[in-house]
């Protein structure tokens, strides 16, 4: 029926607020003391809390109370009230008493105001311990009462902070303020509480009414009858009253519209406490009240207030690759992060809406349109000057268009050719120097080891051959301009297009080399070389000849090289010939061929473009290669500093005074021909 929420996640505070009860010290013969307070904190029911997406229940069976429980002031730290001695959960309530004990500006505040009717009520801070969901459909019995989903449960929680504030969520508490008196005996009950008493009780008498019961029935009347707002006087015509309420909700509807500007994340929630501001007749001065406290954490227990979850860097990031069109987002991000990022962001995200969010978060308290230096530099701060400012995310814009970026960069890297892949042994270099690794010699075979159980020493030869990686790449920057034309293709097709020039890069670099030294690395000399045309009537006969020297390739000492080939690269002109003999399982039929094709599925075949561009010295629209795993044996060898195949971007902030956030793609890489024997190249004509 329920689903419990990992503990380990952080969740919002329960904010609960309530009706206070504030009773002067008492003096005449009895010990003089500080005023006190009682708060009935909670009466078991489903709260609608901001940031909780479905109404709370806090089972009162579970509820702890943090060690000291300090009142404050509108949850001022700084404004101390005084403190709390005792609470009681029973009959499913929650009740809170304690002392006007600090000698502050505040306490005298709140107890002065009270003296003079002012209705106080309470602000009381849950952290929930154990969050419990109770599906839709389905029914949950909580302190007493039953609660049909979707709805959380608080199964376990914490009180942690207690505050007096000026006004409440809920209209049908009851307040009590006790006038400052020293006994039962010289208390004089206003004459207007009295009328009321004996209008509903006629039967009691009051006279016999002890201390406690007559401050609880002057809370009753307190409750029933105060209102923090004045009532508006009713219009002399009904011109007057159309005009009145034309007004007011025009006023409303501009309050909203500045807020939605403001929150533009936010919108439905502003939508929901609009209307409810019009049917509920609320003034705009009370609207407007409501709509600065509904941004305020942990103050209000408002049932209209949007229930917005702070957006995390994960859905942000889903939210830019789906706005992007980034293919397979699902490879990056989890279903709960692109379903959010969905729901959330149902028309996509701008670059400005991505600043305001992230500066936001970051603990800026501003309400621009566009984006401004101040807003950037709280967007781009480092997390160390994110908490310096007191703000609770540290979420780091730079950092995230990073990881964004570095995702379009990927596809951009893979989506261009990739054969040299499979034609290459793979080297992690530690810096770029010039590396050095020996030839195969085969003076490595191990020797039987006599009866004295002596191991020989091998020799390695003088050849060797040589790596040396070097950097390559670009910068590019989201300017003010894209971000005040909300461009959000700089930062999504841009690094895509990086992605692409730093394939191309590596390709020239990499095919130069493999070309370049093709005429003096696969020569008679090196027994390498292979004759024959490739057609469909003779390619078996010129596989069969080239296979052939692979095979009699030998070691330095004269033994056999040991290594099978496994692949075959071609250009372009003849890959569909080789395809066709590896797929085959008949021959041409030729008089000079067996009918049962030998080579079927024997090598794999591979082909690029730029063995045969004119662009590239060596290039050739016929020669061919037949080579053995690179893993085992390499013609050519690249080298990665680190081990990084794949270039990155990493971004960071522009200069002082440019708006802007500055990325640089680069790849360190070195390419270079190894071994002779581990190919032989075929003529092709």
């Amino acid at each position: 029926m329920a689903k419990t929420r990992a503990k380990t996640k952080p969740k919002p505070l329960i904010a609960i607020e309530a009706p206070i009860t504030i009773t002067a010290a008492v003096s005449e013969g009895e010990s003089k003391g500080p005023p006190t307070f009682d708060v009935v904190a909670y009466t078991g029911g489903a709260l609608s809390l901001v940031n909780f997406e479905y109404p709370v229940v806090v089972d009162l069976a579970g509820v702890s109370f943090g060690k000291s429980l300090i009142a404050n002031l509108d949850h001022d730290k700084t404004k101390r009230v005084g403190h709390v001695t005792a609470t009681t959960t029973e009959e499913g309530q929650l009740t809170l008493s304690g002392k006007v004990s600090a000698a502050t500006d505040a306490a005298r505040e709140v107890v002065e105001s009270s003296a003079k009717g002012f209705v106080w009520q309470a602000s009381i801070e849950a952290q929930p311990d154990q969050l419990t969901e109770v599906k839709a459909g389905k029914t949950i019995t909580v302190n007493g009462q039953d609660f049909n989903g979707p709805v959380f449960v608080a199964a376990k929680s914490t009180v942690k902070g207690f505050a007096f504030v000026s006004h409440g969520a809920d209209d049908n508490t009851t307040v009590s303020i006790a006038a400052a008196a020293a006994s039962s005996k010289e208390k004089k009950m206003k004459t207007e509480v009295k009328a009321w008493i004996e209008s509903v009780l006629p039967s009691i008498d009051i006279e016999a009414l002890s201390d406690d019961e007559v401050t609880s029935l002057e809370a009753d009347y307190a409750g029933r009858e105060g209102s923090r707002t004045k009532p508006t006087p009713k219009p002399s015509n009904i011109f007057a009253e159309r005009k009145m309420e034309r007004d007011r909700i025009n006023g409303i509807r501009e309050v909203a519209n500045k807020f939605m500007d403001m929150r533009p994340d936010d919108i439905e929630g502003i939508e929901r406490m609009h209307d409810h501001a019009i049917e509920t007749k609320m003034t705009v001065q009370d609207f407007r009240n409501e709509m600065y406290e509904s941004a305020i954490p942990f103050h209000t227990a408002d049932s209209l207030r949007p229930p917005k979850r702070p957006v995390k860097s994960d859905v942000l990031e889903a939210a830019l690759a789906l706005t992007g069109g980034l293919k397979e987002p699902e490879r990056y991000f989890s279903d709960q992060a692109l379903q959010t990022a969905h729901d959330r962001f149902k028309n996509g995200i701008g670059l400005k809406q991505l600043y305001r969010i992230v500066a936001k978060a970051n603990g800026y308290n501003h309400d621009d349109d566009d984006v401004t230096l101040d807003m950037h530099r709280y967007a781009c701060g480092t997390p160390a000057q994110m908490i310096k400012a007191g703000a609770f995310s540290t979420i780091s814009l730079p950092g995230m268009l990073g990881n964004t970026a570095n995702k379009f960069l990927m596809e951009g890297w893979g989506g261009g050719e990739m054969v040299w892949r499979d034609v290459t042994a793979m080297r992690s270099v530690r810096d770029f120097k010039q590396s050095t690794s020996y030839k195969l010699n085969g003076y490595l075979k191990y020797e039987k080891v006599g009866a004295s159980g002596e191991i020989t020493h091998g020799t390695t030869t003088e050849e060797s051959y040589t790596n040396q990686a070097d950097t390559y790449g670009r910068m590019f920057a989201v300017t003010r301009r894209d971000i005040i034309n909300d461009d959000l293709g700089a930062l999504t097709s841009i690094p895509r297009e990086l992605g692409y020039g730093a394939n191309d890069a590596f390709n020239e670099v990499f095919w130069t080399v493999f070309l370049a030294g093709a005429s003096t690395f696969f020569a008679g000399g090196n027994s390498n070389v292979s004759t024959g045309t490739v057609t469909l009537a003779t390619v078996i006969a010129t596989l069969t000849a080239a296979e052939l020297i692979f095979f009699n390739q030998t070691k330095p000492n004269g033994l056999p090289l040991g290594i099978l080939p496994d692949r075959i690269l071609c250009p372009p002109a003849e890959y569909r010939i080789f395809l066709q003999a590896m797929n085959s399982t008949a021959t041409s039929g030729s008089t000079s061929e067996p009918n049962t094709n030998t080579f079927s599925n024997n090598y794999s075949v591979h082909t690029s473009p730029y063995l045969s561009n004119a662009a590239y010295t060596g290039y050739s629209v016929a020669k061919w290669y037949l080579l053995c795993n690179p893993a085992r044996l390499a013609v050519i060898e690249t080298a990665f500093l680190n081990g990084r195949e794949a270039p990155i971007v990493e971004t960071a902030d522009t200069s002082f005074n440019t708006l802007g956030v500055q990325f640089r793609g680069y790849h360190d890489f070195g390419c270079s021909l190894q071994e002779t024997r581990a190919g032989v190249q075929g003529s092709g004509a």
